[in-house]
């Protein structure tokens, strides 16, 4: 006699292998452009510096959006507001394919960047679905799609570049868009409305409540709620740690390939770029097999602290023991741990500190913040590695991160059984 199926329990699943594999495919999208667009910008007559500006380029797109994308998402519903990023994802994917100047790339990963905002909407759908306790595991599937992105991504994009002599941009940028179709396919068949105002009632009445809402949160809610955020001590806390936490994992990604040239002498591009694919499959098994577990076990605020610790220690090594290739994998394998455990941990704590009915604002805001974080990280990194004697430049940024490690032991005492209250509750 065969188990009756909990239609709930298949319906969080069918939801969170929904929401993994929409955020899974964008970054698959993303990371295919990584290895040609900075050689495409120079086709194209850019200097290196504005070569490179193409990424803080796409970042100033998602810290404009990610914070409004969540909110939207409390409005009209996170459904809607994902179908709708995916679309603009895809539009933006053919633009870049089809840019003929530099300007008009620089427009087409902008309009992507605007639609990679969704991150906080699918962190919202699945603070949705999932109780206090379970949350912090769930969102690690956020991260482990990440990584798989973060390793996939690349590697496709370079397959693809290289059967395409000539017509790179266009091979991948289409391909990236044919996936973002896929995505939208499966969002519009699969994905259900997780935000319970949204999921049942007469659509009139829904677009008539979404925008009277909208319209109050343009006139003022919006400060009212940031007001009530930041008033919670503990929620500043993690906003400050969310900043610190990506600004050192993208700013030692932005000097790695320079670090590797200078102070291991893997000046091979293939050898460099074996290094970037190992974060990503460290990220990806880090993420599934110790940060779910630890998470459930430890709990979020032990978790994060771990991460930063690591961040900063990884910021140590690797300028310390150059050019010792087995402590250089060593130094990477913590730069995804410290991020493997501190990402996750993060979008839990901004969700579960968050009032009720304000977890998508949450977490757009922690996202914005992340997304200032993409902007000024690879710019800072660079200036300190050009004016501080290279890889040794990192001890500066140790530094930060271990001071970020001292603010969160101080500033997220208590949260742990505050939680514990809160899920009791529940």
């Amino acid at each position: 006699m065969s188990a009756v199926k909990d239609p709930i329990e298949s319906l969080r699943k069918g939801t969170l292998l929904s929401v993994f594999l929409t955020i899974f495919l964008d970054l698959v999208g993303f990371g295919m452009l990584i290895p040609i667009l900075p050689l495409i910008a120079r086709d194209f007559g850019a200097s290196d510096a504005q070569a490179t500006a193409l990424a803080s380029v796409y970042s100033v797109g998602t810290l404009l959006a990610v914070g409004i994308l969540g909110r939207w998402s409390d409005v009209f519903g996170r459904k809607k507001i994902l179908i709708g990023t995916i679309i603009v994802s895809l539009v933006a994917q053919v633009l870049t394919g089809l840019a003929p100047s530099y300007p008009l790339l620089v427009m087409a990963r902008f309009l992507a960047g605007l639609a990679s905002g969704n991150i906080a909407v699918a962190q919202a759908c699945i603070s949705d679905i999932t109780t206090p306790k379970e949350r912090g595991k769930s969102m690690a599937l956020i991260g482990i799609a990440f990584g798989l992105g973060f390793a996939l991504g690349p590697a496709l994009g370079a397959m693809i570049s290289l059967f395409s002599e000539g017509h790179s941009l266009v091979a991948v940028s289409f391909v990236a868009a044919g996936l973002n179709f896929f995505n939208l396919l499966l969002a519009l068949r699969r994905l259900p409305e997780t935000h319970q105002r949204f999921a049942t009632g007469p659509i009139l009445e829904l677009v008539r409540r979404a925008k009277g809402e909208l319209q109050e949160s343009i006139i003022g809610t919006w400060w009212q709620d940031a007001k009530r955020l930041l008033s919670d001590k503990s929620f500043c806390v993690v906003l400050l740690l969310a900043f610190l936490q990506v600004f050192g994992f993208v700013g030692v990604e932005s000097v790695l390939a320079l670090a590797l040239n200078d102070a291991y002498g893997l000046a091979n591009s293939k050898q460099q770029y074996v290094a970037f694919m190992y974060i990503g499959v460290m990220l990806v098994f880090i993420n599934g097999g110790v940060t779910r577990p630890l998470i459930g076990r430890l709990g979020e605020a032990k978790i994060l602290t771990l991460g930063q610790f690591l961040l900063g220690l990884s910021m140590i090594l690797l300028p310390f023991f150059a050019p010792n290739q087995p402590m250089l994998w060593l130094s990477l394998t913590l730069v995804a741990a410290g991020s493997a455990f501190a990402s996750p941990a993060l979008s839990s704590l901004s969700s579960r500190l968050a009032p009720e009915g304000l977890q998508g604002f949450a977490l757009g805001f922690s996202q914005t913040l992340g997304s200032l974080a993409r902007i000024v990280g690879p710019l800072t990194f660079g200036v300190l590695y050009q004016t501080l004697h290279g890889a040794r430049s990192l001890y500066l940024t140790a530094a930060l991160m271990m001071v970020g490690l001292v603010i969160a032991l101080i500033g997220l005492r208590g949260v742990k059984s505050r939680l514990s209250l809160q899920a009791n509750a529940h």
